[in-house]
């Protein structure tokens, strides 16, 4: 029996549908977070939609990927969770990171900083 790890490597991903299938796990990263936050802090989409003044079907359509979250939504989501937002950018094929923008819950606003790595760390209860 092929197994589904076989069956990519002889069929690999071409043109169209590797830059699809590329976006697409992009999409799902960002709904896999706000899927891993929630859960983390114990909450139910309607607890969180609560939280963050949206509705649970919104919570439902970021975890499933089907929308993306906007930038503010993003931060709601981070505070009403216990989690720092941090976001990069990176050149293509490159580890090095040339920007980044963090936001904590726990500072009075956000704050901004130039780096070469990125970071991402749960704020500490207490």
């Amino acid at each position: 029996m092929t197994t589904w790890s076989d069956y990519k490597k002889k069929r690999p991903l071409k043109g169209e549908a590797k830059r699809g299938y590329e976006a697409a796990r992009r999409e799902m990263g960002f709904g896999y977070l706000v899927l891993k936050a929630r859960a983390d802090a114990e909450l139910s989409q309607a607890q969180l939609a609560k939280r963050i003044g949206t509705s649970q079907p919104m919570i439902a359509r970021w975890e499933s990927g089907a929308q993306l979250p906007s930038v503010s939504s993003l931060l709601r989501i981070a505070e009403a969770t216990g989690f720092d937002l941090a976001v990069a950018l990176q050149r293509p094929g490159s580890s090095r990171r040339a920007f980044q923008v963090v936001s904590s819950s726990r500072a009075s606003g956000s704050t901004a900083k130039h780096s070469g790595r990125a970071t991402a760390a749960k704020r500490k209860a207490g």
